[in-house]
């Protein structure tokens, strides 16, 4: 089959785009500009479009000779133009009007473990207005909701793992923030079992219909993930929590820095630090406003005060993905 695959630049969209080429199919990528489409020069299995789905004119023509159209693209943090809103519902939308035009049946979506109608964060309800527009369009979709994905390349594990090394780790003075304590559990999955589902989904019509939750094995707080980020790269651990809690209440958040201090001069390690909603939002904020790519962002936040977790076991019948431990499949990517 011929498919059509958008965010193919991405960790993700690169995995598929390997595992798709193994399964036989052939790929036309979609892709913003030539400077964007540059990892694919020289390939002569790829053929690329360029095409942006934030504006609808721009695709005509991209679904010539396609079967089936795989829909990545998102957004975590709004820059610019791509909004929540206007990549997760308006891009769904642009490109769902071209496949329908063109008479494409098959439509694979990406959205997020979390979407849901009333959700708090504006990330989940805008990946919720996409999955509508996805289930009324009258095509045969498929829609997959991954947890967290890890993997070689990704932005998650290696963003904590370049933070317990030098340099990082000398300006932090071996310490490592975590947002809002990380009491959210998560179930972080690995990228190749993700896809392996988008991968198998072209020719599975059970599928179709459907969407899928696509997690681990086990649901763990994000303070264990990070716990497990350091400990599998050979570092100790010390989690700190906020001193006289039981008798000064929220004001010992005040008192953490003091804590982290004295874990630093009894033994240095790698020292967790609960970092209250009340400070985060004030950082989240400023990296908004003085940085062109923040790092974290108030929907991020709000995000992280809510469990994320679902059920693997309908992808587990349909595509026969076993993901491993958490612990398990960092050993294999970090070794």
């Amino acid at each position: 089959m011929k498919i059509l695959l958008t965010g193919a630049t991405g960790f993700v969209g690169s995995e598929i785009l390997r595992q798709l080429f193994a399964d036989g199919h052939s790929v036309r990528v979609l892709i913003r500009s030539e400077s964007g489409g540059a990892k694919f020069q020289g390939r002569p299995d790829v053929e690329t479009f360029i095409g942006n789905i934030l504006h609808g004119p721009s695709l005509a023509g991209c679904m010539e000779g396609i079967d089936a159209v795989m829909h990545l693209v998102g957004v975590i943090a709004e820059v610019g133009e791509n909004t929540f809103d206007r990549v997760h519902r308006v891009g769904t939308e642009n490109l769902l009007k071209e496949t329908k035009k063109a008479k494409v049946k098959r439509f694979i979506h990406m959205s997020a473990l979390g979407t849901r109608a009333n959700a708090r964060s504006q990330y989940h309800r805008s990946k919720w207005a996409g999955e509508e527009a996805v289930r009324v369009s009258g095509l045969d979709w498929t829609i997959f909701r991954p947890s967290i994905i890890y993997g070689r390349g990704d932005g998650f594990v290696n963003f904590f793992a370049r933070m317990t090394r030098p340099p990082m780790n000398w300006l932090q003075l071996f310490t490592m923030p975590v947002m809002l304590g990380g009491h959210a559990h998560l179930q972080p999955i690995p990228v190749a079992d993700v896809a392996r589902c988008f991968a198998g989904a072209v020719s599975k019509s059970e599928s179709i219909g459907k969407t899928y939750d696509l997690c681990g094995p086990s649901p763990l707080r994000l303070r264990e993930i990070v716990r497990t980020i350091c400990e599998v790269q050979g570092h100790e651990v010390k989690e700190i929590q906020p001193p006289f809690k039981r008798w000064i209440g929220d004001w010992s958040h005040f008192l953490i820095p003091i804590a982290a201090f004295q874990s630093l001069l009894i033994q240095p390690k790698v020292v967790l630090v609960p970092v209250p909603f009340e400070f985060a939002t004030v950082i989240a904020w400023l990296m908004e406003t003085f940085l062109s790519k923040p790092l974290l962002n108030r929907d991020q936040l709000i995000m992280l005060e809510e469990d994320n977790v679902g059920d693997l076991a309908a992808a587990k019948a349909d595509f026969g993905i076993s993901p491993s431990e958490f612990q398990q499949g960092l050993s294999a990517m970090l070794s």
